[in-house]
């Protein structure tokens, strides 16, 4: 038995609920979809921080143990991206040439608040559209799955809900093909429904990556970047099933 149980917002999630469970942590729009860009960039680690003193204070401590220049810090608040920091929050910058072999110290409003809050999990992964297949296929044989999607200041947000309704699209296909029963909470039926509404034809999942930026933009999430004018993290955060690695989370 696979059992899948989505949470639209941390709050929704009970200790008891991460016990023994694997959680996928989903921030599209950006935080989640920024850390497996800087994986895919050669980053060392990611260090998801809490509060932005407390991590120009870990740079320090780290810049000690590992030498100058060897940490960036990036981030944001509000959207906006954080004075004397190296990067904010724009996944399209956390290229090669300015991650690889870097540490990320990563400090936002949603994502990294998210992360923390499921730290008490078996394992932690972090989920964008940019990974999903990736993370469908190093989920499909756990038995207890967890997803948590950040929102925003508070309120559930559709583009983390895409998400997970893709993951629990997927993961229900690989259940079925496997012979092993699937059962899932309310939150994630909703979810499911959510990507299958919109990217199913005849029982058979077709992503368009231009209807998908469209009803990013539409989101919550995607209608603040709108407003900052950050519409070109929208179009990174869409390229769908484009990155073939699961970063996990150690706190």
């Amino acid at each position: 038995m696979i059992s899948i149980n989505v949470y639209p917002l941390p709050a929704y999630a009970q200790n008891e609920d991460l016990a023994n469970s694997v959680a996928v942590v989903i921030d599209v729009l950006r935080a989640t979809t920024v850390i497996v860009s800087a994986f895919a960039g050669g980053a060392k680690n990611v260090i998801p921080m809490l509060d932005i003193e407390q991590a120009r204070q870990q740079k320090e401590i780290l810049e000690k143990i590992h030498g100058k220049d060897s940490v960036l810090l990036g981030g944001e608040r509000k959207g906006v991206p954080i004075a004397g920091f190296d990067l904010g929050n724009s996944p399209q910058h956390f290229v090669s040439e300015k991650i690889s072999g870097k540490i990320l110290i990563l400090t936002t409003t949603n994502g990294t608040v998210a992360i923390h809050a499921a730290k008490n999990a078996r394992c932690l992964y972090v989920a964008g559209l940019v990974n999903a297949q990736a993370v469908v296929e190093r989920l499909k044989n756990e038995e207890k799955i967890a997803i948590f999607c950040a929102g925003t200041d508070g309120n559930v947000t559709e583009e983390d809900l895409l998400l997970a309704g893709c993951l629990v699209s997927r993961l229900s296909h690989c259940s079925q093909q496997n012979q092993k029963p699937c059962q899932w909470n309310h939150h994630a039926e909703r979810a499911k429904l959510l990507w299958e509404n919109q990217f199913f034809i005849d029982n058979k999942e077709i992503v368009s990556e231009t209807k998908l930026i469209e009803l990013l933009r539409q989101c919550r999430g995607g209608k603040n970047l709108v407003s900052l004018k950050l519409d070109a993290d929208i179009a990174v955060a869409a390229k769908i099933d484009s990155i073939n690695l699961v970063p996990e989370i150690r706190l």
